[in-house]
């Protein structure tokens, strides 16, 4: 498959027209991903099942690795866009509650847009090899840390850039596996609050499970004192 420059697009739509066309272009791909898989989709077959010309195609996107690459950036932009409206909702909510509405605001989000679960596990594999950096997960990561920096005070982990990565895999690992086992668990109340005991426990675990303090003992009168 022949590389180029610029992966992703070959030029940008600027008309209602041409962004229909550009529409039209990705909804197939992710339909025929989704359906044969990376190695049966081809470009020949998105143009075919789009309703395009091949030539038309190739004017938005030069092979199957831009197409694959766009179709991801499509998906995961509308899903970061919208948790970041739910990030903003709970700027100012303890620590408590924000956390209890944006796992829910996750998991509503993964039953609205099952697709991108499928498509980023599905093509990742094939596409990081061709030096594709998930800007996905490196936006997530940035928009959970910016929610928990203000809040480090009230936090145990001190390193934040750790407790983002433990915190967003840790969801984004038991989601998907939800997604694709037992999808009933998106909207049971019951996961909802074990993924918030989860978090939660990591984040602020309760008195009694923090390692106790150790005191150093107070010398007075030439004797240690307890």
């Amino acid at each position: 498959m022949p590389r180029s420059s610029s992966p992703t697009h070959r030029k940008h739509p600027r008309q209602s027209r041409a962004q229909a066309t550009c529409d039209a272009i990705l909804t197939a791909t992710a339909r025929l991903l989704i359906r044969d898989g990376y190695e049966a989709t081809s470009t020949n077959r998105v143009a075919q099942e789009a309703g395009v010309s091949i030539g038309s195609l190739y004017q938005y996107y030069p092979n199957k690795e831009g197409l694959v690459m766009a179709v991801l950036e499509q998906h995961g932009g509308r899903w970061l866009a919208e948790f970041q409206v739910g990030l903003e909702q709970s700027t100012s909510a303890p620590l408590s509650v924000a956390v209890r509405s944006i796992i829910q605001q996750v998991l509503t989000l993964k039953r609205l847009h099952p697709q991108l679960d499928v498509l980023r596990y599905a093509l990742l594999p094939h596409l990081r090899p061709l030096g594709y950096v998930d800007t996905f997960e490196q936006e997530l990561f940035r928009l959970v840390r910016s929610f928990l920096a203000p809040r480090v005070d009230d936090i145990r982990p001190r390193e934040l850039d750790m407790a983002v990565f433990i915190v967003v895999h840790s969801l984004e690992a038991l989601c998907h596996a939800s997604g694709v086992q037992r999808p009933d668990y998106l909207t049971n109340d019951v996961f909802l609050e074990e993924l918030c005991a989860l978090v939660l426990g990591y984040l602020r675990p309760a008195p009694a499970l923090l390692p106790r303090a150790r005191h150093r003992p107070a010398r007075s009168g030439g004797k240690y004192e307890q």
